[in-house]
């Protein structure tokens, strides 16, 4: 039954849900129109989804590497999702500036090119020129497409703890839907502010100074704001266009491997990456790799970085131990976890690829098949931690598509290999380590103290132990077999002792001088005693031929 804390709940969602019933009516249209009742398949659900509106591509397009929450057939059509939109107007383009500017866009630009770049759910990117002559282009963002992703996500929500507030026993799917419709509001909060979406174009331009080779577009701060972008105009050729850049002169092998040893880096060092790395988002320029639209990144802490790492080390030195303890580091616990099973599983996982050549493994299955087994445990990955495996799997495939004999686990594996030997890493981990020796000599020198008191509060009665023990039938039917020959041998000593005082007396009757009380005691003491050792030598010879208690 529901608390009274989750109908509370129920009621503030309710409450701060300002939806209109016009979109409400709007998709129970839709649902009607496609059947949804009368099943989906995984081609009808993006047809689904696509009427539906922006917001539910984008949960299409994160759903695709979500396959601890849908089928894998669904993962893979998803994946399929364009976020394609009929272009807005140049009339309703050239409104939208005014509106985000305040004034005329005309004080900032020379021009604006009437054709669209591309046109997406979410914003229409133009080429444009500044009042200085500089080409440049401009992203601007869709009117009410803030508004309308909010509502529809305020929905999810209602319909969400309604659901759970109904049928809470299924507590393991509530929390892995909660966890999807929080990572799927952060990520249309981030795509819809434009002022983010700056912010990581200057980080990452800041980042790309220590990698040779790799770069972004540069960033216009003073012409930009949260619904207008502005930023360099790039041409080239996109990365997953071979034929062309072979055309032009270019060795795909030494592109595909900057490319990854890139996007490695962005994880492992620097712990701030682009989450989507789709081929349209990666283009070549010269001498150069550009990364585009960086409306979805991922941020890593340092000790997030410093899990995933160990993550890596561990399934490429096939160390299930430390596989363990990084996944419980980067994930949340919902339910009960068996961390025996854990270690087992993921130690049954590595045994799986431990024989076979890096170059042959996958990473995008082993990481679906460590998702599985966490699902299983009760486990969800971070939300920073699921946008990395999702943009691992997709660069994986890139390299799949544009040059099959990169693989992606061995960069891994000489990435990590070198980062290791790394002195900043060395130094990091000697620190580690003198840090773990001090909690250890802490802890140590806290016993003696510790085990007093626990005596004392045991002595005291404050102290109780609560412990369950699991033991198998066979260990069970051994201790009743003791405890029942331990039993008759003391009722067959016990006879023996009593028909001794007996016999000391002169109760009558008698026979041969001697209380037939007596006589009785010593013959069921004999009997008892003989039927003990007989048992007792049975139980030895089975044991010896492996064979079960009686």
């Amino acid at each position: 039954m529901a608390t009274f804390q989750e109908f509370l709940h129920v009621a503030q969602v309710s409450l701060s849900d300002k939806t209109s019933g016009h979109r409400m009516r709007e998709i129970l249209a839709v649902m009607r129109k496609y059947k949804v009742t009368q099943g989906l398949t995984p081609q009808k659900a993006v047809e689904v989804l696509e009427a539906l509106g922006p917001t539910y591509v984008k949960i299409g397009q994160l759903a695709s590497s979500r396959s601890d929450l849908l089928p894998k057939e669904y993962c893979d059509v998803f994946e399929q999702l364009q976020d394609d939109a009929a272009p807005l107007p140049y009339e309703t383009v050239l409104s939208c500036m005014d509106t985000a500017y305040g004034h005329s866009w005309q004080e900032i630009f020379l021009a604006i090119d009437p054709e669209p770049l591309g046109a997406a759910s979410i914003a229409q990117v133009h080429r444009a020129v500044l009042l200085d002559g500089t080409p440049v282009a401009v992203k601007v963002r869709r009117p009410g497409i803030v508004q309308q992703m909010a509502e529809d996500i305020a929905l999810m929500k209602r319909a969400l703890v309604t659901a759970e507030f109904v049928a809470s026993s299924h507590e393991a799917i509530w929390m892995n839907l909660q966890n999807f419709v929080d990572v799927l509001e952060k990520t249309t909060e981030n795509e819809t502010d434009f002022a983010i979406e700056l912010g990581n174009l200057l980080r990452f331009h800041e980042e790309c100074r220590q990698w040779r080779g790799i770069t972004c577009p540069i960033a216009y701060p003073e012409a930009s704001n949260d619904a207008v972008l502005v930023m360099e105009y790039v041409q080239g050729t996109e990365i997953s266009d071979v034929e062309q850049l072979a055309a032009q002169g270019y060795d795909i092998g030494q592109l595909a491997d900057r490319l990854i040893q890139n996007y490695i880096s962005q994880v492992l060092d620097v712990g701030f990456f682009h989450a989507d790395p789709h081929p349209g988002n990666i283009i070549v320029r010269g001498d150069e790799i550009v990364w585009i639209d960086l409306g979805m990144t991922g941020s890593l802490t340092a000790s997030e970085r410093q899990q995933v790492g160990r993550m890596m080390r561990a399934v490429v030195s096939d160390n299930a131990y430390d596989l363990m303890q990084a996944v419980l580091s980067i994930s949340k616990r919902h339910g009960e976890l068996d961390h025996g099973a854990l270690l087992s599983q993921l130690a049954a996982l590595l045994g799986k690829y431990g024989s076979a050549d890096l170059q042959d493994i996958n990473i995008g299955a082993v990481l679906g098949e460590m998702i599985e087994i966490m699902r299983g445990q009760s486990l969800i990955m971070l939300p920073a931690v699921t946008m990395l495996v999702r943009g691992v799997v997709t660069i994986e495939g890139l390299m799949e598509s544009i040059a099959p004999t990169t693989n992606v686990l061995e960069v891994v594996s000489q990435h990590v290999l070198k980062q290791s030997l790394d002195p900043e890493h060395l130094k990091m981990r000697a620190l580690d380590l003198v840090g773990a020796a001090a909690e250890s000599t802490e802890a140590l020198a806290k016993l003696p103290y510790q085990v007093s008191d626990t005596l004392e509060m045991l002595e005291r009665g404050e102290l109780r132990v609560k412990g369950d023990v699991s033991i198998s039938e066979d260990a069970l039917a051994t201790v009743y077999a003791s405890l029942g020959r331990a039993s008759l041998a003391l009722i067959s000593m016990g006879l023996f002792i009593g028909s001794s005082i007996l016999c000391t007396t002169s109760m009558e009757p008698r026979l041969l001088e001697v209380p037939i009380l007596g006589v009785l005691g010593y013959l069921g003491a004999f009997v008892l005693g003989v039927y003990v050792i007989f048992v007792t030598l049975k139980s030895r010879h089975r044991m010896k031929n492996n064979l079960k208690a009686d």
